[in-house]
């Protein structure tokens, strides 16, 4: 089964995909919770009849610019997929940033949000509410709620008509009850914090380079003009350019 969870960030959707993981599988642990591509892989390799979630740091696996250069691996991961019976969620802020031919894959989607109600008498916030869009023989859900979302970005002055979804359900996660995380809390920011700081790091080591070879091919260039284009301050550009790059400067 391949299944991709959308909505905004915060709204609840990791946590929701990890609650309906454990009822398939409830051996469900953090080493298959995937925050990049490397992680995503090794757990299709190694994994048989298995769940396995791409968190949202992996939607960038699933872009058309990567589907185009990784072709033939995506190709191979998702053979891999069926022949060894897994179940993969895929989290994404937006469901059209994933590529065409790996929607058109998918067994079902879920728009999950987050909204303000009203509960004994006090407003809370409530997370991990769900509309699903499976595809079913006869009716095929998902289908019908892409190309809606289709059509609405490529003509946003038009109101096209909203489909229902299969079914409306939800973990509910309110702020006034704490929230359960398959693996452990703990767990699960620890190893999102770790990856997200691997992030960060590359980023501050691709400006500097980015700089650098911006002031040797253009002379010119001041570094208030480059601070400008990268939306740093001047004495940062000016630190990256000679000394490198330090654990807390600069604004980007």
């Amino acid at each position: 089964m391949l299944g991709a969870f959308w909505g905004k960030v915060g709204c609840g959707k990791s946590l929701t995909a990890q609650h309906f993981a454990y009822i398939i599988d409830p051996t469900l642990s953090i080493s298959r919770i995937c925050f990049n591509k490397e992680e995503f892989i090794n757990a299709v390799l190694d994994n048989k009849r298995k769940v396995i979630i791409g968190d949202e740091g992996i939607s960038l696996f699933f872009t058309r610019n990567v589907m185009t250069k990784d072709g033939r691996l995506m190709s191979e991961i998702m053979d891999q997929i069926r022949q060894k019976n897994l179940c993969v969620f895929i989290c994404v802020p937006k469901l059209l940033s994933i590529d065409r031919d790996i929607l058109s894959e998918v067994d079902f989607v879920a728009h999950v949000w987050e909204s303000r109600e009203t509960i004994d008498g006090n407003k809370v916030t409530v997370k991990g509410n769900v509309a699903f869009y499976p595809r079913l023989k006869g009716k095929d859900y998902a289908k019908n709620i892409i190309r809606y979302l289709r059509d609405s970005k490529a003509n946003k002055k038009h109101k096209f008509k909203q489909y229902p979804a299969w079914m409306e359900k939800g973990t509910r996660i309110m702020k006034t009850t704490k929230a359960w995380f398959v693996t452990g809390e703990a767990q699960y920011r620890r190893k999102k914090e770790s990856i997200l700081d691997k992030y960060r790091q590359t980023n501050k080591q691709t400006r500097v380079e980015l700089i650098k070879e911006m002031k040797n091919k253009n002379p010119a260039l001041t570094d208030e003009m480059i601070a400008k284009s990268f939306g740093l301050r001047r004495e940062t550009v000016n630190r990256y350019r000679n000394q490198g790059v330090s654990a807390n400067e600069g604004k980007y």
